[in-house]
């Protein structure tokens, strides 16, 4: 991966300084260096999205000159994901994790799947270790609810405190989002809700569920799809049969989602014939290559992310110069900006503390970033954003364009 030092344009950039901010905010930083980390699937589809957030981790802390209020940050991305696997890796994120108590890590920027950051979190917590994610949407990571397993979230936190915190908002509200989308605004009267079995894909997807039955649309089937089975004609014929006009997928589509849509379109008809309505692990541009462009039109994606060309003040400023580093014509991707947010509020929690890892959990609970990238950010005792929002896209010609968003606040 290549690198884009932007030192050269730094100056002028008005974004957030964490470091300038942090200075007048106590933080007994004696000019030593600490090390952070981020930790995300570098292979496999979601390669394009993962990369580029690093880029955008390491674009927030040139611009505080490696700095947070009087410490040095050091920075290493690790690579949670295998190439035999081409995604994340049960093993790869308990050995990230192992290693980052090793290395007495000052904080942890990650993970992009829930999956993963289930295995980490409670090593980390042990130390503890601060981790923010800037994707994890998991209901069951932080508070308990519909789709959520037994024991959680509590299983994460073996002392009992919470280390751990995102930016963006969980499933809960992406299922009802979604839910009432397809009744609502696409007419759907039945729907086959499909997930990939793992732990965010089925969440969000039972999480859907329990919202379309509240609202009175009609679920027909709920399965998961096997993520090696060479297609899904047969699965596709089974939704054909139970007569739903919508199918809804929870999951990510690094689990041959490619072909588990174009396998939709062929069986079931293109996405104005059947609604389709996906969860936001493939609201990716990658999905594009994997499936066709021409199988994904029409289709409907919700997130929990705001699109670059909405963002305003420190966020709309900190877009553009990111964007010229990317070159143009590169895509911004729908998780990057959170990861610059997770970097601001990982070196504000540091500049803030004594330097001690269990300080800077502290300071990360107590996080009021008035003027991050993506607004006001500051956490709940569960260690949920105080606000959020959900974003409804659409396919159309090859890219997923921006629709509508639900306050998730």
């Amino acid at each position: 991966m290549t690198r884009k030092r932007i030192a050269s344009i730094a100056l002028g950039i008005v974004v957030v300084s964490l470091a300038v901010v942090a200075a007048g905010c106590g933080g007994g930083g004696d000019g030593k260096t600490l090390k952070i980390v981020s930790d995300l699937p570098l292979q496999g589809s979601d390669r394009v999205q993962t990369e580029q957030m690093n880029r955008a981790i390491e674009f927030v802390l040139e611009q505080a000159d490696y700095k947070a209020g009087d410490y040095t940050i050091e920075f290493e991305a690790f690579d949670d994901s295998t190439a035999a696997a081409g995604k994340w890796d049960e093993a790869k994120c308990a050995e990230n994790a192992r290693t980052y108590v090793d290395e007495e890590v000052a904080g942890v920027i990650g993970t992009y799947n829930s999956g993963c950051a289930a295995i980490i979190i409670p090593i980390l917590n042990e130390v503890p270790i601060a981790m923010v994610s800037p994707a994890n949407t998991y209901v069951g990571l932080t508070t308990s609810g519909p789709g959520t397993e037994e024991g959680e979230p509590d299983k994460y936190y073996p002392t009992g405190e919470r280390n751990y915190a995102r930016v963006v908002a969980h499933d809960g509200f992406q299922g009802k989002v979604g839910a009432a989308f397809m009744k609502d605004t696409l007419g759907v009267t039945k729907v086959f809700i499909l997930d990939d079995k793992e732990l965010y894909g089925k969440g969000v997807a039972d999480s859907f569920e329990g919202a379309a039955r509240e609202i009175g649309l009609e679920v027909v089937g709920h399965e998961g799809w096997d993520k090696d089975a060479p297609n899904y004609t047969a699965l596709m014929t089974k939704i054909k049969a139970s007569g739903a006009d919508g199918i809804y997928i929870g999951g990510v589509s690094t689990n041959n989602g490619g072909q588990l849509v174009k396998d939709k379109v062929a069986v079931l008809g293109d996405n104005e014939q059947v609604k389709m309505v996906v969860s936001d692990g493939f609201v990716l541009s990658s999905l594009f290559d994997e499936a066709g462009a021409e199988n994904v039109e029409g289709a409907y994606g919700t997130a929990p992310t705001q699109p670059p060309d909405k963002l305003t003040g420190a966020g709309a400023e900190f877009i553009q110069q990111f964007q010229e580093a990317e070159g143009e014509g590169v895509a911004i991707e729908v998780y990057t900006i959170y990861a610059a947010a997770a970097a601001q509020v990982l070196l504000d929690a540091i500049a803030r503390s004594d330097g001690t890892q269990a300080d800077i959990v502290a300071k990360l609970f107590e996080t009021n970033l008035e003027d991050s990238v993506l607004g006001p950010i500051s956490f709940d005792q569960n260690g949920d954003p105080a606000a959020g929002v959900e974003s409804i896209y659409k396919a159309i010609d090859g890219a997923w364009v921006w629709q509508e968003a639900k306050s998730a606040s």
